[in-house]
């Protein structure tokens, strides 16, 4: 998203769980939930960027779901099925979320100390913040095979899917188990994890998830190493404010500086501020960058009483200058991409492209970018919603379809079983023959 800070936006975009605690779960009447509704449609209808692509009518689908809310017999189920209403809409930046909390921590929503990822049809533990987890067997590379007794990729389709703000399949199919949100539910919930380590070994664990984490404080966006040929591997992890150090990049480029090439890996980046994107980006072309054009829905009340045809602000922005002082590496580059590429770091991929450096390298991104407007709906519930048409620098279309990779290669297993990275050996042999 364009010059708008999102940091809200990773960990409450899959949040399926109700604004208020178990002991509180009644407390919305009906004309509260009738006005949530009509609050949350009426800002669709004025704001949702795509409200004119819609195959359906939006106020007759609205007026369809306003009995079946209204009458829900808990404030969770309201809040579920205003969730299920809105993932019609079929936007990865349009979504519900809390506002209002139980007044005990222990019941606020959380995940366990575990992040994952999906690779086919099999989800991995990619990392632990938890001791007594970790004493029980659970590592890097441990397959999660059931929650709660459920088959993992089931329990995803049944209690995070249907409530997932998603502009395409990709996305859906991938975003319920990047980094925590699998997991995700009130503090005082119990489940039960089945797993099998790397080396066979079945574990199952049990916990609620008022658990202590452990987090490294020196953890940082960046990861960086020099690969055979001297091809530097840069890793960017998210674009966050409050995680996105530009002086810790500083540091790696002099050293990026020194290599024959580079690869550039935004796989699983959730996006961020398309600022510090476009930082980086800077680095790498000592000509104007390119950015892809945008539009914006416009209202006037005076044009509406005339019953004029919805008009548009369109923008095609300026061409960022190269960074200064400093030289500008020149040599090969490539990306990677994945599914849960997401939001400003598909922006990121789209000035990439149009600079011509060298090859996108993965699998289509989750197709949604659009600088949202974020409205409170009133008792305790919010809502985000897609403000802004984006397009590749050439004219593409990406919103609803992905940044789709100049070279389609789908990760595998042997990642977290052999420790090997096909996506990366990819663009490493690329490399090595330009050079």
């Amino acid at each position: 998203m364009k010059k708008v800070i999102v940091s809200l936006l990773l960990t409450i975009i899959f949040c399926t769980l109700p604004a208020f605690s178990q002991k509180e779960k009644n407390e919305l009447d009906a004309s509260q939930k009738a006005f949530i509704v009509s609050r949350f449609c009426t800002e669709v209808k004025y704001n949702f960027v795509h409200y004119n692509n819609l195959p359906y009518n939006w106020d007759s689908l609205c007026m369809a779901n306003l009995p079946s809310l209204t009458t829900t017999q808990s404030d969770e189920d309201f809040i579920n099925g205003l969730k299920q209403l809105c993932a019609q809409l079929h936007d990865g930046h349009t979504f519900i979320y809390q506002t209002k909390w139980s007044k005990n921590p222990k019941e606020w929503p959380r995940s366990f100390p575990i992040a994952t990822k999906r690779v086919g049809d099999q989800v991995f533990v990619t990392s632990v913040h938890n001791s007594e987890f970790k004493k029980q067997g659970i590592s890097y590379g441990c397959e999660i095979l059931e929650i709660d007794g459920e088959k993992v990729l089931e329990y995803a389709n049944k209690h995070i899917t249907p409530y997932l703000a998603s502009s395409t399949q990709q996305w859906s199919d991938y975003a319920p188990f990047r980094g925590y949100e699998l997991t995700n539910a009130i503090g005082t919930k119990i489940s039960r994890m089945l797993l099998r380590s790397p080396k066979g070994k079945i574990i199952t664990i049990e916990s609620d998830r008022n658990i202590p984490w452990d987090i490294p404080a020196d953890s940082s966006v960046f990861e960086y190493k020099v690969l055979d040929g001297n091809i530097g591997l840069l890793s960017i992890k998210s674009f966050l404010n409050d995680d996105f150090r530009r002086e810790e990049f500083d540091k790696i480029y002099e050293q990026i500086l020194k290599t024959n090439a580079l690869i550039i890996d935004i796989r699983d980046n959730g996006g961020g501020n398309s600022d510090h994107a476009d930082y980086i980006i800077r680095h790498f072309n000592d000509q104007p960058v390119r950015l892809g054009r945008w539009s914006s829905r416009m209202y006037i009340a005076a044009h509406g009483s005339w019953d004029y045809p919805q008009e548009w602000f369109m923008e095609s922005p300026n061409p960022m200058e190269p960074v200064k002082d400093k030289p500008i590496y020149k040599k090969p580059i490539a990306l990677l991409i994945n599914a849960t590429t997401f939001s400003s770091a598909e922006n990121f991929s789209v000035t990439y492209r149009g600079l011509n450096r060298g090859k996108i390298i993965g699998t289509p991104t989750g197709g949604s970018t659009g600088n949202p407007i974020f409205i409170d709906l009133g008792f305790g519930l919010g809502c985000s919603i897609c403000t802004k048409n984006e397009w590749e620098v050439d004219g593409r279309n990406f919103i609803g379809i992905g940044i789709v990779p100049d070279i389609e290669v789908k990760e595998n297993a042997d990642i977290f079983l052999k420790n090997k990275d096909i996506v990366i050996e990819k663009a490493l042999e690329i490399l090595k023959d330009s050079l």
